[in-house]
């Protein structure tokens, strides 16, 4: 009896307006049918193995991921399996075939142009937005930045505050023209926010990246609208391009020994 309610409930469920529905824009379903096929389409494919109705924290980071691979690459596919444990049993056995079931939903896999080639997402790295990045990052040759961020600048810039001014102002220069080289409008605001922090850094020191970050973050945490709070991200996470394990240059510019 008990398992006929829950079927009837769930059914209720599906049956609601889909503005109810906790959305993944972005996410293709996948189901028993169409899951080889489409994944071998892409060089790389992210999946989503869980309840047929997922929602809560894992469920928003991997919809977050999803708009951002969107942005980034047209190389990995983002998509979801829905399994449900009544009825008819949809995707059952799509789930048996990887070794997933309700005790550890959520499984994420990332494909490599095969269903038969593949890492999962290790049990000890929560269900993040960082997370998700750097796990395909780290396991493919696409680069998912935190958002803003652009990879050839981030390239660019790593030890930036540790090396002389002269290098600074050259890499200054270079990244002004290709700053002059972007299409694309969010961009060539991201480069623009680059070059900002260059000069202030090579101007002031490594002590403006920690007082810019406190700025930053005591104005995010104030009564700001929700685009603010994005433009403040953004930038935070352009700073994070310039952070350093240990900071070697003195005043005099010169490394230390």
């Amino acid at each position: 009896m008990m398992r006929i309610l829950v079927t009837l409930l769930l059914a209720a469920l599906h049956s609601l307006p889909s503005t109810w529905a906790i959305s993944c824009t972005g996410c293709v379903d996948l189901d028993e049918l169409n899951f080889q096929k489409t994944v071998e389409r892409f060089p790389y494919a992210i999946v989503k193995f869980d309840i047929a109705f997922p929602y809560g924290d894992k469920h928003e980071a991997f919809a977050a991921f999803s708009k951002a691979a969107h942005k980034a690459t047209k190389d990995l596919l983002v998509a979801t399996v829905g399994i449900k444990d009544y009825g008819e049993l949809e995707n059952k056995a799509l789930g048996d075939r990887y070794k997933v079931d309700d005790k550890n939903f959520p499984a994420i896999f990332l494909f490599k142009g095969s269903v038969e080639e593949y890492i999962q997402l290790p049990s000890h790295m929560d269900v993040t937005l960082d997370n998700l990045k750097a796990f395909v990052s780290s396991n493919t040759p696409l680069y998912i930045g935190r958002d803003g961020c652009i990879k050839e600048f981030n390239d660019a810039l790593k030890n930036y505050a540790n090396v002389p001014d002269a290098e600074q102002l050259s890499l200054i220069e270079i990244l002004q023209e290709k700053q002059e080289l972007l299409a694309n409008p969010e961009e060539q605001q991201s480069a623009k926010a680059y070059l900002v922090y260059m000069h202030k850094i090579h101007e002031l020191g490594y002590d403006f990246l920690e007082e810019e970050t406190k700025r930053l973050l005591r104005l995010k945490a104030g009564k700001v609208t929700e685009a603010k709070k994005l433009e403040l991200q953004r930038k935070l996470n352009i700073l994070e391009a310039f952070r350093v394990h240990k900071v070697t240059k003195t005043s005099s510019g010169k490394e230390e020994l």
